[in-house]
């Protein structure tokens, strides 16, 4: 944390919802779930030793069995972090299948009625659109949402929450969204060929989302995004504009070429 603190961080957030065997086997990620009263001690150690906020974000449970999202919701809560963010799976789901809404609401109740409310529980899971943000907030009475896909996806997603609008923008503006974001690794890691290599960590990998981009207006899809979340369709192949086939091309090998271009042209 001091470390962080030194780097300029406002705030900490443990993050105990990750999946990846390589980090639960350890016993970090979301196999902290599996004890509410070690998780407790955890926080609260990490609470008391900081001089920034701590902030903590869960998962409903290791396995469908296991649920124990309100459990650990308390625990954290009574340890003194200050917010707590709830993706709406279990760990054992991954990100498949919709979201449990239905616990973070459960969860924004029982912290209200236990003297808790000015906790923030940010709600996360299948949201894509401005409009399925605000519904879920509505729906639940969580302070905010997290996205995590919906942004890899499409990076404006923040605008259009501040807007609360659909921006839809053609093939060419898209583009000139992707060539900043070449930019800003060009700064961040360098323009040479040691800043490429590092920078292809990401941005081709990058694509497998950008990629699966689709326009969703509020008055076409608002009563479509209720019956199933929009993050699940599956995209359709755009026809015409080779442009915009290119940025839809899932194959890992266009995405190579795509940063490339971008790389290159980026300056």
């Amino acid at each position: 944390i001091q470390q962080a603190v030194t780097g300029g961080a406002d705030f900490v957030d443990l993050n105990c919802g990750c999946p990846i065997y390589d980090v639960t086997r350890r016993g970090l990620g979301s196999s902290l779930l599996r004890s509410p009263t070690k998780l407790h001690k955890l926080v609260k150690g990490l609470v008391d030793g900081s001089d920034v906020p701590v902030t903590v974000k869960i998962r409903l449970g290791c396995e469908a069995d296991t649920i124990n999202c309100l459990e650990n919701v308390k625990a954290i809560r009574e340890a003194g972090a200050s917010a707590i963010t709830i993706h709406a799976r279990t760990a054992q789901q991954g990100y498949s299948k919709e979201a449990n809404w239905e616990l973070i609401r459960q969860a924004v109740v029982e912290s209200k009625e236990e003297g808790y409310g000015h906790v923030p529980i940010i709600g996360n899971g299948d949201i894509l659109t401005y409009y399925e943000a605000r519904r879920r907030m509505d729906e639940t009475g969580a302070h905010s949402v997290m996205v995590g896909r919906g942004a890899l996806t499409k990076p404006w997603i923040f605008k259009e929450f501040n807007d609360n609008a659909t921006w839809s923008p053609t093939a060419k503006e898209r583009v000139q969204v992707y060539r900043t974001l070449a930019n800003y690794m060009k700064e961040h890691f360098g323009d040479d060929e040691m800043g490429r290599k590092k920078s292809w960590n990401f941005l081709p990998w990058h694509f497998e989302f950008l990629s699966r981009f689709s326009p969703y207006p509020e008055e076409e899809f608002a009563i479509q995004s209720i019956e199933k979340p929009l993050i699940q369709n599956r995209i359709s192949l755009p026809e015409g504009d080779p442009l915009d086939i290119l940025l839809a091309n899932r194959n890992s090998d266009a995405h190579d070429a795509i940063a490339s271009i971008l790389w290159e042209s980026s300056s």
